[in-house]
């Protein structure tokens, strides 16, 4: 068997991100893409994020896939590769990034073109400026730019570079930088990134960004490649995908490359020899493999060595990234954390670093199949009946809640006045809320002193901060009300999972000339509201742990019983 020329056409893909439309057949969903638009679609942004893999895990498919879900929201993505960058001066670093963002960004300015008088920035503070213009101008509550390779981007510019957007993240909360809470920084990369956007106070990203490291495939997603062969007229049985990923453990390329090779070689049907031929030959001759034997030889540093060695041949090293080893390790691809030991990433790589290390591969051991005992099947047929019970409640609560829009914009036309209010508001009231929902009202091309009052006679738990009835002169063209709703502790929750419901309130901003009573223009707003969401979260906790406490102690049930009869034996 020889591996296929890559340039012949092939349904897999190896080099290359996928395409969010046109390889969707070979697209394997990543849990780590809901958390990224869940971020970027979040009312507020608390930190930036920085996804850290290997090279060939699918970082770039995954910025591909968010940025095309994320434009379904109306949201403005760029995303700019920084490969071309590498070892450029730091006026092109900021002249080309600058360029892709006024291409990708175009369909969010007014008539979809970006304003040409947008400064050309040469340096971080003119930098600083576009971003501040960009955002002040876009049409859009959030901009998500999207950057990836960063460790193409030269030592000496870096710092300067990471500092503006440290410095974007710091200052939007002034009152003349908000435009800046418009963006979301996402950040790709592997052991540059990772040291930046570490725990340490001279790193420029140090506190302001969270790290998402970017895991393999399980079986389920490689069943999603294996999947296709159908297409192919290739028999693939039941067994195929847990077939791989005995040999790749889920990693994106090598389980990419696999379904490539056999699709090239065509049999009939998919057994574990044709598999296993398969990846004796990726481990003989794909050039993947070949760079990562090259990056483990090549790494001078001894601990980075007798740890990987260690790894290698088994020995217990514990799972830590806050040790050089494993970090350097991890980002170079060659481990991962199973019950927070390190392992070799997958058996191809294992048998790989077998042959460098010269040490004698092992036959694999079978372990037998476990035996779930009674009171695990009990717990186990208990959730589901909770589960089965709440779907309706869960149902309601996501759609109503969890997954409706964080910001409203109502446009009214005060035509009586010759003005415009735009009233941007929380749809959501929570219950036992902290902080108030704020209402912001924002009136143009108006004249004359206009009252704005807001009514909420038919919702009366609705607390309002300050007075129900504002003025508002020219030039002043916005006004802000802080309500709550005035439920607090369990008792206010209606929950009933055989009638899930979601309640609503509605209050009125009513606008009238502040120097006559007529005429008067209604607004009604109409909120949803959250009894739940705080309410779950600490029982969550508080069942999980019980869970784990009772768990602990039926799996050490023979230990205790051991110790009771010592305490209470008899001495003799």
């Amino acid at each position: 068997m020889t591996l296929p020329d890559s340039t012949e056409h092939s349904l897999f893909k190896t080099w290359g991100p996928l395409d969010p439309v046109n390889d969707s057949a070979i697209h394997v969903a990543r849990p780590e893409l809901e958390r990224l638009v869940r971020v970027a679609r979040a009312n507020t942004i608390d930190a930036y994020l920085a996804l850290l893999g290997s090279r060939q895990t699918g970082k770039t498919t995954l910025l591909y896939q968010m940025r095309a879900r994320l434009r379904q929201y109306g949201i403005g993505v760029a995303l700019i590769d920084l490969t071309l960058l590498d070892n450029q001066p730091e006026d092109q670093l900021y002249a080309f990034i600058a360029s892709e963002m006024r291409t990708e960004l175009a369909p969010i300015f007014p008539r979809g073109t970006v304003p040409k008088d947008l400064i050309r920035p040469t340096n971080s503070i003119t930098f600083r400026q576009f971003l501040f213009d960009v955002a002040r101008q876009a049409q859009t509550p959030r901009i998500v730019i999207l950057l990836d390779e960063v460790e193409t981007i030269r030592e000496s510019v870096a710092t300067p570079f990471f500092g503006t957007i440290r410095h974007v993240f710091s200052s939007r909360r002034k009152e003349e930088d908000a435009a800046f809470e418009k963006y979301l920084f996402v950040l790709s990369g592997a052991h540059e990134l990772q040291r930046l956007a570490a725990e340490d106070r001279n790193s420029p990203l140090h506190n302001i960004t969270d790290r998402i490291y970017l895991k393999d495939f399980d079986v389920a997603g490689v069943q999603t490649l294996v999947a296709n062969f159908a297409r192919l007229n290739i028999a693939a049985p039941r067994e195929t995908a847990q077939l791989n990923f005995d040999h790749t453990a889920g990693h994106p390329y090598l389980t990419q490359k696999m379904c490539q090779v056999i699709e090239q070689t065509h049999p009939h049907t998919i057994t574990a020899k044709v598999v296993d031929q398969t990846a004796a030959e990726i481990l003989r001759n794909d050039g993947h493999v070949e760079r990562i034997l090259r990056q483990a030889q090549e790494h001078t540093d001894a601990t980075i060595q007798a740890t990987l060695r260690d790894i290698v041949i088994g020995k217990p090293v514990n799972f830590n990234r806050h040790t050089k080893a494993t970090v350097k390790l991890e980002m170079l691809g060659l481990i991962r954390e199973v019950e927070s030991q390190c392992v070799v990433r997958n058996a191809i790589y294992l048998a790989a670093l077998q042959d460098v290390f010269d040490i004698p591969a092992e036959p694999p051991q079978i372990t037998p199949p476990r035996r779930f005992p009674l009171w695990r099947v009990s717990l186990l047929l208990i959730a589901l009946v909770t589960l089965l019970v709440n779907l309706p409640f869960l149902y309601v609560y996501a759609t109503d809640i969890l997954l409706t829009s964080r910001s409203i914009n109502t446009r009214a036309e005060l035509s009586a006045f010759g003005a415009t209010a735009i009233v941007r508001y929380d749809p959501i009231l929570r219950a036992n809320a902290d902080t108030p929902t704020q209402v912001r009202v924002e009136v143009e091309k108006f004249s004359e002193p206009l009252m704005i009052t807001l009514n909420k006679d038919q919702a009366d738990d609705i607390s309002l901060e300050g007075a129900a009835r504002r003025e508002l002169k020219p030039p002043a063209s916005q006004e802000r009300f802080a309500i709550t709703l005035n439920q607090h502790g369990a008792g206010v929750i209606p929950y009933n999972p055989f009638n899930p419901r979601t309640e609503e309130r509605r209050v009125e901003l009513i606008v009238q000339p502040a120097n006559r009573a007529m005429p008067t223009h209604t607004i009604p707003l109409t909120f949803r509201v959250d009894f739940y969401s705080g309410f779950i979260i600490s029982i969550g906790i508080s069942l999980v742990s019980a869970l784990a406490f009772v768990l602990t102690v039926l799996g050490n049930l023979q230990k205790i019983r051991d110790g009771w009869d010592r305490l209470t034996r008899p001495n003799k």
